[in-house]
């Protein structure tokens, strides 16, 4: 069962990024199956991986708010073991959707937990927010 780790800090510019990707590199290099998830609008962490971030057709944003499955907005990277579900700027109006949603505050858990029986850990990169 693989192990979910949120990168996460309310100020921005402390390097959750730059954490999130070094470490899901370093694990993928270890030979663990390692899947990041982006949901910081910005999508830093989707332009460090080389895609561009205006092109990605499924998002985190389409996993959280349309009725799209985490494997479909999965994309494999250059990167051994290490495969990411891309950031939208739409997610930055994403939260106010959210909010009006019962239970919001499991939604990502639900939709990615069976993907711990695939990747021995999975990366979320937040947004730096309360």
């Amino acid at each position: 069962m693989g192990k979910i780790i949120s990168i996460s800090n309310q100020k921005g510019g402390v390097g959750k990024t730059t954490t999130t990707v070094n470490l899901a590199a370093s694990l993928g290099a270890a030979g663990k199956k390692v899947l990041i998830i982006d949901l910081d609008p910005q999508g830093n962490t989707t332009s460090g991986l080389g895609f561009n971030k205006k092109e990605v057709e499924k998002s985190s944003y389409d996993v959280l708010e349309k009725d799209v499955s985490p494997e479909e907005a999965t994309l494999k990277t250059e990167f051994k073991n290490l495969s990411l579900i891309p950031s939208h700027i739409n997610l930055a109006a994403a939260d106010a959707g959210i909010s009006l949603f019962s239970g919001k505050e499991s939604k990502l858990k639900n939709k990615i937990f069976e993907l711990k029986k695939v990747y021995d850990f999975i990366l979320i990169d937040c947004p730096p927010s309360l």
